[in-house]
Formats: structure tokens, C-alpha cells, sequence
């Protein structure tokens, strides 16, 4: 097929050609903004699920509708030691500037900007500012993130709301928050339903943002909606990979198709990934299973070089030791005993890398004593990478 005119799209947050399985999400995102926008307060909505299956884009799909809807909205990506308050501090601010609401709500918007001043001021090595305005006394000053995030998105939300122009959020990964800045973020969007004020909280990130315990779950999924992202059911992957191919007059021969979904696992990236591959290979229409095969081939060796690779590259030895250990038991989700015993190691002896995989987002615990990886098939990848095949020395 002409490779210029490939229709599939493999990359971080891209979105793919045809959409599929994802209407749902679509749906309630839509749902929100129109609610909020009217004066009906709703629970923002925390996306979360493995690499791969589209948080980006769904993410990017909410940005785009907000535009629809009349919203500003900033798009911010968390990372690992990112600072929480500053970047903040610098999303509110292009709210404001993007909003215009010095002209259309003066007296909110300037009493905002001095809100943001105070919530600056106390950011060490935080961004600057030249606000020729005092600071104001008393809000978001305390050095308390909850209590001064409320502060902050308050006065956002009124100068949104008397500017008439409604406002949001997009943070992407926000499993890289600390407890305080999660606790924050619910603390704040709490408080602007309260008061029915216009801002609004998209979020996407890794499982763990969905294994808070006891009050504190019960807390947050009261303020925001948890829902999760999977793989495509057979007709929705079915159409992510048909589809795209059908928009250039080209098909895949059904036997194609189940090879490819067989080992894509409905899993959005992998599609597209393999999708490419089909299509480059085939030398007439339909694409066939033979073209699928050799497809597996290039389109594996493309991921083990990009999507895989980026993942690996930032563990430390220690950390690959944990990981290779992992794969060489087979697919998860793993007892954290087993990886313990596989390592000829104590369960608390692991215990602190566990937590730092965590962190880093490598993997995820799905249930008590129970780890896996957050990346579909990183288990096949592993065994790849550290060739284990062979015997794994200690």
C-alpha cells in the first residue's frame, strides 16, 4: 500500500482515525461541561487505566469539546518531582489572561490575580510573576496546599463565572501527585461544587490514583467520577483496526483481522502500531494474514524500540532486576511473595523498590499482596529485553 497514505497513527496521546469503544467517556465529558455551564454542579471525572489505552487521547478529545462549549482550558502533564504548586500557579494564570477577565469581570478578575500573588509568594524557587498588585491577605497564603488550592480555584471560579465564561483543567499522568496534592485537588473541586462555580476537572493517570483506601476513596469518588479505561471489546477493536483502512477504500481479510486482534489484546496503541505495520506490508488489496504476520515481526520491533524502550530505560539496575523477575514468572497480576521468593528474597526486603516502581509508574498494586505491570504486555517485552529464555543469574 502507498505509504504516504497510511491511515494508522501510533504515538502518545495522537488520536487514531475512526475513535472506537470510546463513546461512553466521550459522552460524559460532554455531560459535564454542559452541566457545569449551566449551573449544575457535577463531579469532575478522573479517567484512569494501563499505558496505552488512550487516556491522552480522550484527554485531548476533552480538550476540543471544551472549545465546543465555550470553555478556556489549560492541558497540564504531570511528571515524576514536577512541582504541583508552580505549575498550577501557571495554568491559573493563562486562565485568566486566556479568559479576559480583567475586561469582561474586573473587580473577580483582579481579585483573583491577587489570590494568585499570595499562592505564588509562598512557592520556593516558584515561578515569577510581574503582578503590579498586592498580594492578598489571608487566601492561599497559609503554605497549606489544600487549603490554599481551595482559595485559588474559588476566586478562579468566581471571576469565570461573573466573566461568563466557564474555565477547566486537564491534568494528564496525576499519579506523579503527592498525597497533598491529590488531597488538594479534591479539597478544591469539593468546594467549587459547593459554591456551582464554572471550573471543571478532567484527570487521567495510572491505576494506583484508583487504589485510595477506606475515607479517603470514599471522599474522592463523591467528587469525582472514576472511570476506568480498557482495552476494546472484540467489535470496538475490530473497528479501530478495519476502519481506518476502510476510510482509504482498503480491507483486511478476515483471518487478518483475528491475527491481529489475537495479539493486539484490544489494547488501542498496539492497534495502531500493527495497524501501520499491515498496511505497509501488503502489496495489494485486501491485506491479508500472510501481510499480518510479517507485520507482527516490524511492528513488534517497533515497539520494543519506542513504546517499550522509553519505559526500561529510566529503571535503575535494581529496579530491572525487580522487573526481570516479574516477567520470568509469566503474566500477571504477581503475589508479591512469589517476586520475593523468585529474587531468593524476604517479602519486606523488596518492599521499598516495590514502592519506587510504584512511584515511577512501572507497575501497580490490583489488589492487597498483588502487583502487576502497568503496561500491557511488558511481561512479553521483558522477556525479550533480558532474554529469558536463558537461565536469570542472581
Amino acid at each position: 500500500m502507498d505509504p504516504y497514505c497510511n491511515p494508522y497513527r501510533p504515538g502518545a496521546g495522537t488520536r487514531p482515525l475512526i475513535l472506537s469503544g470510546r463513546q461512553a467517556e466521550i459522552d460524559a465529558v460532554t455531560k459535564l461541561y454542559k452541566m457545569v455551564k449551566a449551573g449544575a454542579p457535577q463531579r469532575s471525572i478522573m479517567f484512569y487505566g494501563l499505558r496505552g489505552v488512550g487516556k491522552t487521547v480522550l484527554l485531548n478529545e476533552a480538550e476540543r469539546i471544551a472549545e465546543e462549549e465555550g470553555y478556556r482550558i489549560e492541558h497540564m502533564e504531570l511528571a515524576e518531582g514536577i512541582d504541583f504548586r508552580g505549575e498550577i500557579a501557571k495554568a491559573v494564570r493563562k486562565l485568566l489572561l486566556r479568559a479576559n477577565m480583567f475586561e469582561r469581570a474586573k473587580d473577580f478578575g483582579i481579585s483573583a490575580l491577587r489570590v494568585l500573588k499570595a499562592f505564588t509568594i509562598g512557592i520556593p524557587d516558584g515561578p515569577e510573576f510581574r503582578l503590579d498588585i498586592d498580594a492578598a491577605l489571608g487566601q492561599a497564603d497559609s503554605g497549606d496546599l489544600k487549603s490554599d488550592l481551595t482559595d485559588l480555584f474559588v476566586a478562579l471560579g468566581e471571576a469565570a463565572r461573573s466573566s461568563g465564561t466557564p474555565v477547566g483543567l486537564l491534568i494528564d499522568e496525576v499519579q506523579y501527585l503527592d498525597e497533598d496534592g491529590l488531597a488538594g485537588l479534591i479539597a478544591a473541586s469539593h468546594r467549587i461544587s459547593q459554591r456551582a462555580l464554572p471550573v471543571v476537572f478532567v484527570c487521567a493517570g495510572l491505576p494506583q490514583i484508583a487504589a485510595l483506601s477506606g475515607d479517603a476513596r470514599s471522599y474522592a469518588e463523591r467528587l469525582f467520577d472514576f472511570r476506568p479505561v480498557e482495552n476494546l471489546r472484540r467489535d470496538a477493536a475490530t473497528e479501530a483496526l478495519v476502519g481506518p483502512a476502510r476510510e482509504r477504500d482498503v480491507h483486511f481479510t478476515p483471518d487478518a483481522v483475528e491475527h491481529i486482534l489475537d495479539i493486539t489484546e484490544g489494547y488501542p496503541y498496539f492497534i495502531q502500531e500493527f495497524g501501520k505495520h499491515a498496511w505497509e506490508q501488503a502489496l495489494a488489496n485486501p491485506i491479508t494474514k500472510v501481510d499480518a504476520e510479517i507485520a507482527r515481526y516490524e511492528a513488534t520491533k517497533a515497539l520494543d524500540a519506542s513504546f517499550f524502550k522509553v519505559r526500561i530505560d529510566r529503571a535503575t539496575t535494581g529496579e530491572k532486576r525487580f522487573l526481570a523477575a516479574m516477567a520470568e514468572i509469566g503474566s500477571g497480576p504477581y503475589r508479591i511473595a512469589d517476586v520475593a521468593a523468585h529474587m531468593h528474597k524476604k517479602v519486606e526486603q523488596i518492599g521499598p523498590a516495590r514502592a519506587t516502581l510504584i512511584r515511577k509508574g512501572f507497575v501497580y498494586a490490583p489488589q492487597h499482596a498483588f502487583i502487576d505491570f502497568t503496561v500491557p504486555q511488558f511481561d512479553q517485552f521483558a522477556r525479550r529485553f533480558f532474554n529469558l529464555d536463558e537461565p536469570v543469574e542472581d
